[in-house]
């Protein structure tokens, strides 16, 4: 279950980290924060170290998004000026546009060929929700001075009504892994140096030790992992969510250029893709839940594109199919500067939907806080801030924490034994008071370990469309073979048994 952009491009490879290291600056993950990070500081003259647990390039969230670069946000500015006070809402804003022009401004400069393109984004309204929606919306951004978003009719298609919409002129779109290639080149020109197949295992102020027994000393360490590992509580702070995404080759500009979506709950959101003269790529997402809280990925699948097909036509069928993870704040806004708990240690987390260009944003304050200048959105996006008009979310989030770690371990499993598993099957069996998540390979292979996350020990659930094993309390995934695939887990799965290869029932 790839995503269209590892098609598309080239793969890039990075070496595996075989030796201890120093460095100025180390940063713990390759996606788009940890690069443009990268980027900037290598530009401004530091010594960057980067260090990736995947082998190959764009292998964590960047690899699975669908790529919409906007200075929309999936709060709204009237959430924001009513939680932050109107100059908070505008620094917001602020960060966000001047977010979308850096990534403009650095693919002029180093000539990086990603398809960027701008184009116009429309919402529209989802089934249950009125007019007024949008006139508070636009309110508030004139207010903050967004004079150019305005209300239309309907979006520009002939054959899909969608009703009123808000129109964001002069948004952004882009081949996201195209754009990781050309900053790689830039870093390493920069002098920066990139490994992958590193694992952290252990951080510390100034020190981190990989799976394989490598040591960085590092006098500053960002960890650009999209949840950030080793940052006890801090996960309280945040909520897991899965996304989907599906694709289909359509006729050259048989949809209009341009970033849709709906106010629906779960939301709808579209884009094309240029493939060649004569296609693009309709490119549909949503359904979006709880990590590891989904009984039937398939089910979500089939409505994803039952929708698509209802109102886009040439949609005919998926081509492609993807997942990601999204990770939500308790407040609407990120959380990107030091770490509350280590000294020298900064982190960058809570993106939502707007993943692109809180990467911008973060790459930004990290280049100042480092050099020891002053950052106007640093504040703001600091992850020791108090916000008591988030306290709604932050007890629904964990009151559901609560339920799933309760009634996981009460739970039987999903079958009996594991010789009900083919090849490219797992599930959650239960021994006893045990329960184990086991996992049938490709070759027969059974693969069994503790079903306990090695985070907080809640029962991970199996997740067929992507065939990990997600944690349904904090969004840890782990490979099929117990791997710590995302944190805030740090240790793969205890293993328990490793049976020879046995064929497949089925």
């Amino acid at each position: 279950m790839d995503s269209y952009w590892f098609s598309d491009a080239e793969p890039l490879e990075f070496p595996a980290l075989q030796e201890n290291r120093s460095a100025d600056i180390l940063i713990i993950g390759a996606g788009i924060t940890g690069l443009l990070a990268a980027y900037c500081l290598s530009k401004a003259g530091k010594k960057v170290l980067i260090v990736d647990a995947a082998a190959q390039m764009g292998g964590g969230e960047t690899g699975c998004t669908t790529a919409h670069l906007t200075w929309v946000i999936d709060s709204g500015y009237a959430e924001i000026r009513k939680f932050f006070g109107i100059e908070n809402a505008r620094l917001v804003l602020e960060s966000h546009k001047i977010a979308v022009d850096f990534i403009e401004n650095i693919i002029r400069e180093e000539k990086i060929d990603c398809d960027f393109k701008r184009v116009d984004a429309y919402a529209f309204l989802g089934p249950k929700d009125k007019k007024e929606v949008f006139e508070q919306e636009l309110k508030t951004l004139h207010g903050l001075g967004a004079t150019e978003a305005r209300l239309e009719p309907k979006a520009p298609f002939d054959f899909f009504d969608t009703g009123i919409c808000l129109l964001y002129p002069h948004q952004a779109q882009f081949h996201p892994l195209k754009f990781l290639s050309g900053l790689v080149k830039s870093i390493k020109k920069n002098g920066g140096e990139i490994f992958g197949s590193a694992h952290i295992s252990h951080i510390e102020t100034g020190k981190v030790k990989t799976e394989k027994g490598n040591e960085i000393i590092a006098r500053q360490i960002i960890v650009a992992t999209h949840s950030p590992i080793k940052n006890i509580l801090f996960f309280l702070k945040e909520a897991a969510y899965r996304t989907y995404a599906i694709a289909c080759k359509i006729k050259k500009n048989e949809v209009p250029a341009g970033l849709y979506w709906d106010t629906a709950d779960p939301y709808h959101y579209m884009r094309t893709q240029p493939v060649d003269d004569k296609s693009d790529l309709l490119i549909v997402g949503g359904g979006d839940h709880k990590t590891g809280q989904n009984d039937d990925y398939e089910a979500t699948l089939d409505n994803l594109e039952s929708w698509a097909k209802e109102n886009f036509p040439m949609f005919k069928k998926t081509d492609y199919a993807w997942s990601g993870q999204v990770i939500m704040p308790e407040d609407g806004l990120a959380f990107i500067g030091p770490s509350p708990y280590h000294k020298g240690i900064y982190i960058a987390t809570g993106y939502a939907g707007n993943g692109m260009t809180y990467a911008a944003i973060a790459a930004l304050i990290f280049r100042d806080i480092l050099f020891g200048k002053k950052n106007e959105w640093a504040e703001l996006y600091n992850p020791t801030r108090k916000n008591l008009d988030g306290t709604g979310n932050f007890l629904k989030e964990n009151l559901n924490m609560v339920k799933e770690m309760i009634s996981g371990h009460l739970e039987r499993g999903d079958i009996e034994n594991s010789e009900q598993l083919s090849n490219g099957e797992g599930a959650i069996i239960t021994k006893g008071l045990a329960h184990l998540a086991v996992y049938r390979d490709d070759k027969g292979q059974l693969h069994s370990s503790s079903a306990n996350c090695t985070h907080l020990g809640c029962v991970v659930q199996w997740n067929a469309a992507q065939k990990t094993f997600d944690c349904p309390c904090h969004g840890s995934r782990f490979s099929g073979k117990g791997e710590v695939l995302c944190g805030p887990a740090i240790r793969n799965l205890k293993n328990t048994v490793a049976k020879a290869a046995v064929p497949s029932k089925k």
